[in-house]
């Protein structure tokens, strides 16, 4: 038997060895660890609906890992989490917000990245959550890209090749293991996978100039583990027509042999609409599998789950997959196992005493004046500001942005600035600027925060009516795009966030007229 009992479990427990599933709450039950004595499997996803505070999380973890040593898993057992820090960041409500990759981004600066992700990962350790699914690596060359945008570090694929690494090492010295994302680059197509299978038309040639600069940089900073894309490339006929993910050419020949990477190579969540709404369970798993990855993420449905196991097994005992090929995905499994371990005995997290003081500082280097060609710059106690606001909205299912009111105002109004509040619909009809318009009476200068500006075309065109009568500051607090859209005259801040931290690093910079700390 070996160390880990895989020579006791059936066929079908062994496949389950490569499944990542997730739990339906907030508690491991006692069905819970009977599904898993029964399919012991490779590991859990933890997603919003299993978070309510602090104490609750972590003894859903203690749970989970105590449920697997008892059905016989090796520890630590495989617990990952989506946690990127700004759009999309699951500990905030208990933890201090961490700043996201575009904000980072703004700083062009790798000890940046490499703090954002000790920050994070020493939060994750604090929990007991052994493996993240981060950085996102992609190269946001698309910037209407529905479902990537302040997700990635930036638009030039060496830049955020030099922040990635940085943000693994970060990782790494907190303890936790890596999971880059999404292979070989999202951030070029305009569907969303989680809901539709988008194509991508680049060449071979034109990937590998770009998009797969940051994967092979993070094959070099000794990346853990590497999540496919749900994307087809149909200007590379070596896939044959299949989704990156399901994809031999991809998986194996491009990711496992032209860039070396031995570590674990897993799917992105197959229940997500670009591959289910395609592909049968069972023709997705055997696909999976024969393209080469180790691990299937299926987070959501037990019956899903359970027809991608028994799709795997037909397909076995059916002589279509070979059972050595479940055993050399195993074999990874295990080397990644111990990888946590080591990162685990090695690490040097920051101290909960540090965090929020590492993170004001390094959410205040993000911030970064663009542009402020008439002078507003700091604010001034004896103008009359009107200070218009967005509702931050979810615009992907890969985003958790808090949807309530930004307290930026209460925020001026404590500096003894003279701010009157209006928040306005992301995407302000002809009525709304009209409405807006006629309030300028009232005030001297305008202070406009941006949500996606370079989408929501009605931002834009409130700008350019507000600058023909009014000063205008506008605050960019998603995409950075926005700042290209919006009229030359106008001053213009970068933030790419709208947590407490961001908006107070705001402040400081309406009302010192500096970006330096």
């Amino acid at each position: 038997m070996n160390s880990d009992g895989t020579a006791a479990w059936t066929l079908e427990q062994k496949i389950a060895r490569m499944c990542v599933a997730g739990l339906p709450s907030l508690h491991a039950d006692s069905a819970f660890e009977g599904r898993l004595r029964d399919l012991p499997m490779g590991g859990i996803g933890l997603f919003p609906h299993n978070i309510d505070n602090e104490d609750q999380l972590r003894s859903l973890i203690r749970g989970v890992q105590d449920a697997a040593g008892r059905s016989g898993i090796q520890s630590p057992y495989y617990l990952s989490i989506d946690e990127e820090g700004g759009s999309l960041a699951n500990l905030k409500s208990f933890f201090p917000p961490v700043p996201g990759n575009r904000a980072i981004g703004l700083t062009a600066d790798p000890e940046g990245a490499f703090l954002q992700g000790k920050l994070i990962g020493s939060q994750l350790a604090a929990l007991g959550i052994p493996m993240n699914w981060a950085p996102v690596l992609d190269v946001n060359t698309n910037i209407v890209n529905p479902v990537v945008g302040v997700r990635s570090f930036g638009e030039d694929p060496a830049a955020v090749a030099e922040l990635g690494a940085a943000y693994i090492r970060g990782m790494h010295e907190a303890g936790i293991a890596v999971t880059a994302k999404h292979f070989p680059g999202h951030g070029q197509v305009d569907g969303d996978s989680h809901i539709e299978l988008p194509f991508c038309g680049l060449t071979l040639e034109e990937l590998k100039s770009g998009p797969l600069l940051p994967f092979t940089a993070a094959v070099a900073a000794g990346c853990d583990a590497i999540m496919m894309a749900h994307i087809v490339f149909p200007a590379i006929p070596q896939s044959a027509g299949l989704p990156a993910s399901l994809s031999p050419y991809f998986v194996t020949e491009l990711l496992r042999k032209e860039l070396g990477f031995e570590g674990v190579i897993c799917t992105d969540d197959v229940e997500m609409g670009a591959i289910r709404n395609s592909f049968e369970p069972e023709v997705i798993s055997e696909l999976a599998v024969i393209a080469g990855n180790d691990l299937i993420l299926m987070c959501h449905t037990p019956g899903f789950q359970d027809r991608v196991i028994c799709g795997i097994a037909a397909a076995v005992r059916g002589g279509r997959i070979a059972e050595s090929r479940i055993d050399e995905s195993l074999k990874r499994i295990a080397r990644l196992q111990e990888r946590m371990l080591q990162h685990s005995r090695h690490a040097s997290p920051l101290p909960r005493s540090e965090w929020k003081d590492r993170i004001v500082e390094l959410t205040r280097r993000t911030v970064k004046l663009e542009r402020d060609p008439g002078q507003q710059l700091p604010l001034a106690a004896g103008v009359r500001y009107l200070l218009l606001l967005p509702r931050p909205e979810r615009l992907t299912l890969a985003d958790n942005t808090d949807s309530s009111d930004l307290g930026l105002g209460r925020l001026l109004t404590d500096r003894g600035l003279q701010v009157k509040v209006k928040f306005i619909p992301n995407n302000p009809d002809e009525g709304t600027i009209a409405e807006v318009m006629e309030g300028l009476e009232n005030c001297d200068a305008v202070i406009m925060g941006t949500w996606n500006a370079h989408v929501f075309s009605g931002q834009v065109n409130l700008a350019a009516a507000i600058v023909l009568h009014k000063p205008l500051i506008a605050a960019v607090l998603r995409n950075p795009y926005d700042a290209g859209r919006l009229p030359s005259a106008a001053s213009v801040i970068l933030v790419c966030g709208t947590s407490s931290f961001s908006l107070a690093a705001l402040a400081d910079v309406l009302t010192s007229g500096s970006t330096e700390p």
